[in-house]
């Protein structure tokens, strides 16, 4: 399909379906989000969470600190903001731009390392389009949910694959998931599509760690309609000609073949 014939057929999401989001941009829901889904899967990851505004939650990478602002628009929260590669400066001018500073709190530093956080300290850790680069153990999950209260929530939303690779998949990837960036020797593959695994799989992996509860898991209905309007937006503001092409490539294969591109959220509860 060319970019033309997806401008032409590709589809955005009901408004009405993401009330959260209501008096957004369309360049606020996109601009300093990164991975699949934007605010619209930060919007879905929200509705799953119990918060007052006396709570303290992490925003574990967090990015450029699109979803800290939102979390402390949405919940009157004081947040956490946490990141490996964005400047903690960065995001203090961004948060004092937006009107929320007092309310976040912004760290730069390796979540995998030893963290300068107190026991059970947070109401709720909230990570986004990042957990599966570093967090698919139960080793990391006792790491992180050391500074979880009991109770508190994990609300995880991210891009990932509608089921597991075959093995013959995994010995010899579709070349849609398979492929290194242009211009650098980055191997997508294995540095991202490789480690992506089912929402049933996540689903397991946070009961299977006996340190958590699954509330909720669920497929986002509209997935597919989040892609296709993100490959739309792009086009429309001239971004990464190369990355709309291999977007196209990507949800049109999704089509026809397993596993498909696909995001998820699942939220589940500390014992």
């Amino acid at each position: 399909m060319t970019t033309q014939e997806a401008m032409a057929c590709y589809r955005s999401p009901d408004p009405d379906d993401y009330l959260e989001l209501v008096g957004y941009t369309r360049d606020e829901i996109y601009r300093d989000s990164s991975g699949g889904g934007a605010l619209y899967l930060a919007a879905r990851m929200v509705r799953t969470m119990r918060l007052g505004q006396s709570s303290i939650v992490l925003d574990l990478g967090c990015g450029r600190g699109e979803t800290s602002v939102l979390l402390a628009r949405h919940f009157g929260v004081r947040v956490v903001a946490l990141d490996l590669w964005t400047s903690a400066t960065f995001l203090d001018e961004k948060f004092t731009t937006r009107g929320c500073r007092d309310r976040i709190m912004p760290l730069n530093l390796d979540i995998t390392g030893r963290l300068p956080f107190a026991a059970d300290y947070f109401d709720a850790v909230f990570c986004m389009n990042s957990l599966s680069f570093y967090g698919g153990s139960p080793e990391f999950l006792a790491h992180l949910c050391a500074h979880l209260r009991p109770q508190g929530q994990l609300a995880v939303g991210m891009e990932t694959l509608s089921e597991e690779f075959t093995p013959e998949q995994l010995a010899d990837p579709p070349a849609v998931y398979h492929y290194c960036l242009p211009g650098t020797d980055i191997d997508v593959w294995e540095g991202d599509f490789s480690r992506m695994h089912s929402p049933g799989w996540w689903e397991r992996l946070f009961s299977e760690s006996g340190l958590l509860e699954v509330e909720h898991c669920e497929e986002l209905p509209d997935a597919v309609v989040l892609y296709e309007d993100l490959v739309k937006y792009q086009v429309e503001n001239g971004l990464d000609p190369d990355d709309v092409e291999r977007s196209i490539a990507q949800i049109e294969w999704g089509r026809a073949h397993r596993p498909y591109k696909t995001l998820f959220t699942v939220t589940a509860r500390k014992r």
